[in-house]
């Protein structure tokens, strides 16, 4: 250290102070920190592909930073210290109840919401994607009435905003993208009476399955789904038949929700999100840093996990459809991602962009509803009326109320104006 740094500091410590006004020294302070941060960040900008793949595969690297660790750290508990000292959970929709279809009813209604993670509408075929990155869906969509809502607009450009967001009872102006200090639609749901159960191939909820049965997938050892500490999305349709048989039998048999969060297309390793079988587009990039990828290799790599959540959204559709054909259960399922991602456009590459700056590749993801038959009759719901709505905006703000409406869970929460499937229900 005295070698390195011993010459500089003996040479400013011979340098005469310069005194100056408060003034013009706050200028010339302001000045240089200006110029400090534009030299950072025209670098950052310069190696931001290297960065971005360093930064998403070494995560402890951001909290090694000396001096800003320590104030980052500290500021960091303080806050959470403060938000928390005497914050109670705020309860949402305690008048939930089951609605006039369930009088009676013949057979119990269950509804399969998928959380895609990092998927955007750009990619997907059934928005107009020149590649056939979602075959299985455009065929449900052409014999079974499946719905496809085109580009919607998430909450957030990360999980840790949007998928709080999502379940929301809160629109993002109105503060559902902050942290979550009230119940949200699993709550009301259970409050309802119905049997809710989250399932995560993910890295958790962030807090919003917290009061409702779970299950994490990360951690089996199937042959041939998981490896690695990872398990394809697969997985979490095995033994579900079992996993919902084991929900309270009271809640089973007036109504199920299961949510499954994917691991989907999460970056930037996508080579490790689909199985050898089931990579329609090569050559892929498989690698974790983006800049050993071409743009053509790193673009294969994304669209494989596309077409892979196809197929796994078509085992899922065919298993809600076998259950409801048998007479069991009403059936039905809504799938929508998080959020989206950037694969390269404008020098940006994953997600996590501020909402107010982030290019539509991040805020734009894909949707998609099926309803069995029995559910629609359920519902109440008018011809061709679901997929003539699907060219309306629709956003995660429709999430909460959608749900609240194809399960007919009357509260007064459930706001109709944001129920993407209102306009088409007779009751």
């Amino acid at each position: 250290m005295l070698v390195v740094a011993g010459p500089p500091m003996w040479w400013l410590w011979r340098r005469p102070l310069a005194r100056r006004g408060w003034l013009p020294q706050t200028g010339r302070n302001a000045l240089g920190a200006v110029a400090g941060l534009a030299v950072v960040t025209l670098a950052a900008l310069l190696a931001f592909q290297d960065l971005a793949s360093l930064m998403r595969n070494d995560r402890s690297l951001r909290y090694m930073i000396n001096p800003l660790n320590t104030v980052y750290a500290a500021t960091r508990l303080a806050a959470d210290e403060l938000r928390d000292q005497g914050r109670e959970l705020l309860p949402t929709g305690e008048d939930a109840r089951p609605g006039p279809s369930y009088a009676g009813q013949r057979r119990p209604p269950l509804l399969l919401v998928v959380v895609g993670e990092t998927a955007r509408a750009r990619n997907f075929g059934l928005n107009g994607y020149p590649r056939e990155t979602t075959p299985a869906l455009a065929r449900w969509q052409a014999a079974q009435g499946l719905v496809n809502f085109g580009p919607v607009e998430s909450c957030g450009t990360s999980t840790q905003v949007s998928l709080p967001c999502m379940f929301s009872p809160l629109a993002r102006e109105q503060g559902g993208d902050r942290s979550a200090d009230r119940e949200n639609l699993l709550d009301v749901l259970h409050r309802a009476g119905l049997a809710v159960l989250w399932i995560d191939n993910r890295a958790g909820c962030k807090g919003v399955c917290a009061r409702v049965p779970t299950v994490s997938t990360t951690r089996l050892r199937v042959p041939g789904l998981c490896a690695d500490g990872e398990c394809f999305d697969e997985v979490m349709l095995r033994d579900l038949d079992a996993r919902i048989a084991a929900l309270d039998a009271q809640r089973r048999a007036r109504g199920v929700v299961v949510v499954m969060h994917q691991m989907g297309s999460h970056g930037p390793a996508y080579f490790r999100r689909t199985p050898p079988g089931r990579k329609p587009f090569q050559p892929e990039c498989a690698s974790n840093t983006l800049s050993d990828c071409t743009a053509e290799s790193l673009r294969n790599a994304y669209d494989n996990t596309i077409a892979y959540t196809d197929h796994f959204l078509d085992l899922a559709l065919q298993w809600l459809k076998t259950r409801a054909d048998a007479g069991a259960w009403d059936t039905g399922l809504v799938y929508v991602s998080d959020h989206g991602e950037s694969l390269g456009e404008n020098g940006l590459y994953l997600h996590g962009v501020a909402r107010a700056l982030a290019p539509r590749e991040q805020t734009q993801v894909p949707m998609v509803l099926w309803l069995s038959p029995g559910l629609q009759r359920r519902d109440g719901l008018r011809g061709e009326c679901p997929g003539e709505r699907a060219a309306q905006p629709v956003s995660h703000d429709h999430l909460f109320h959608t749900v609240l409406g194809v399960m007919d869970i009357a509260t007064g929460v459930h706001d109709r104006s944001l129920d993407a499937l209102a306009p088409c229900a007779a009751r």
